[in-house]
């Protein structure tokens, strides 16, 4: 059976101003919104890993926690980079103690954080996005 493709043509106008913005503020303020909504998500995520840990009381010490994404005390060394190119933003986050990879293996202490903390990170993304863009 042949199948048929239909081309659909269509013209909007749009007035100079709006043709303006889309072409030089809306690249730079798209590429802030995503960045910002990945760290917020990442900020939650690591909040949310943070505080599972210390509910499940995983470690006796703080450097664990203190290193989880961004630091809440010294002394502590967070794995927390985050690149952006032109169209994606990727952000590593984690603990970069000497233990974390056993916690994690035995315990899921990051994966549950991703699970738990799932929707707060959507909404704290999509609110940047709105902040950002003026919706």
């Amino acid at each position: 059976m042949a199948r048929r493709q239909n081309d659909v043509q269509f013209s909007i106008e749009i007035d100079r101003r709006t043709f303006e913005w889309f072409n030089s503020t809306a690249p730079s303020k798209l590429k802030e919104a995503r960045n910002k909504a990945v760290e917020a998500a990442g900020m939650v995520f690591a909040d949310t890993a943070k505080a599972i840990t210390t509910e499940e009381d995983h470690i006796d010490t703080g450097l664990y926690v203190n290193s989880i994404g961004y630091s809440t005390g010294t002394p502590s060394n967070p794995i927390y980079d985050m690149t952006s190119g032109a169209s994606e933003t990727n952000l590593d986050i984690g603990a970069d103690v000497r233990y974390a990879e056993p916690l994690e293996k035995r315990y899921g202490i990051m994966a549950r954080g991703l699970d738990r903390g799932k929707e707060r990170m959507e909404r704290v993304a999509e609110t940047q996005v709105k902040r950002i863009l003026g919706l």
